[in-house]
């Protein structure tokens, strides 16, 4: 697939890992965020499936995760520093309108991207469309990265196996059994120190309000349709009376156990935002 570039970035924390393809048609640039564990594996075959060069690209491997340099320094992954690598990504290509898609704990980092591009210190680019796609609001978002938090690093390096199995043994799409594999590539800092700063972030509530901030644009927000009325941040977005969107017969995975219907909606609101 020659349009679909790999690049690569550099920042003080490492390199940085992206798929980008620009439609020559269109300054709108669709930006996603993938969730903690996951990386940009999955991108290219549905890139190919579902005539995704209609639109143009950034699909990167956050720091710690698939072709992305690990850390060792705990600071380098938290949400706000994931954000600033982000924005730095966005820059570098020159991107002046973006639409942001963010899986699960990339919510949390969109929220401070859109913070960032918002800002007098922002890079320029113009934030349009977000689709919040199951994205970390509250403590009933961060049931996994809470328990991870809590424990001791030298404990979570013990378990990470038995935890990468469990994982592994709990999901039967094979499209989430590709996750599984992703979550164990990140390996047990990447996982353990992103957890660190989500959790807290989650646990404290305020990730809608900060989001709400900043809504001058249109926002979805998208879950899984087995999810229905599992997860209390699912109440937050209808008590402020925001967009909700069900992807039947998919859970927490919603675009990559139902990508043709994941793709058909999402794939019209960005057409009707060009």
């Amino acid at each position: 697939m020659t349009d679909l570039l790999t690049k690569n970035t550099e920042t003080e924390s490492g390199t940085i890992a992206y798929y980008s393809y620009r439609n020559s048609n269109q300054s709108l640039v669709n930006l996603y965020i993938p969730g903690l564990g996951d990386d940009r594996t999955w991108f290219p075959k549905h890139f190919a499936e579902y005539a995704l060069d209609r639109f143009s690209w950034i699909v990167p491997d956050l720091l710690g995760h698939g072709d992305s340099s690990k850390s060792n320094d705990i600071e380098a992954y938290t949400m706000e520093q994931q954000a600033k690598y982000l924005a730095g990504i966005l820059e570098r290509e020159r991107v002046e309108e973006v639409s942001i898609l963010a899986h699960s704990m990339g919510g949390a980092i969109a929220v401070s991207l859109i913070e960032r591009l918002t800002s007098q210190t922002g890079t320029g680019a113009k934030p349009r469309l977000l689709f919040y796609l199951e994205g970390n609001l509250d403590a009933g978002d961060a049931f996994f990265s809470s328990q991870f938090a809590q424990m001791p690093f030298v404990e979570f390096e013990r378990e990470f196996e038995s935890i990468y199995r469990r994982i592994q043994a709990d999901l039967e799409d094979e499209s989430m059994t590709d996750y599984a594999h992703a979550f164990r590539r990140a390996g047990p800092f990447t996982i353990w120190a992103s957890s660190r700063d989500l959790a807290p972030i989650s646990v404290k509530g305020d990730l809608l309000k900060r989001l709400q901030a900043h809504l001058d644009f249109p926002c979805y927000f998208v879950y899984g349709e087995k999810n229905k009325g599992r997860l209390s941040s699912e109440d937050l977005v209808r008590d402020e009376n925001l967009p909700l969107i069900y992807i039947p017969d998919a859970g927490h995975g919603l675009h990559t156990e139902n990508p043709s219907y994941f793709w058909s909606v999402v794939g019209t609101l960005i057409e009707n935002a060009l």
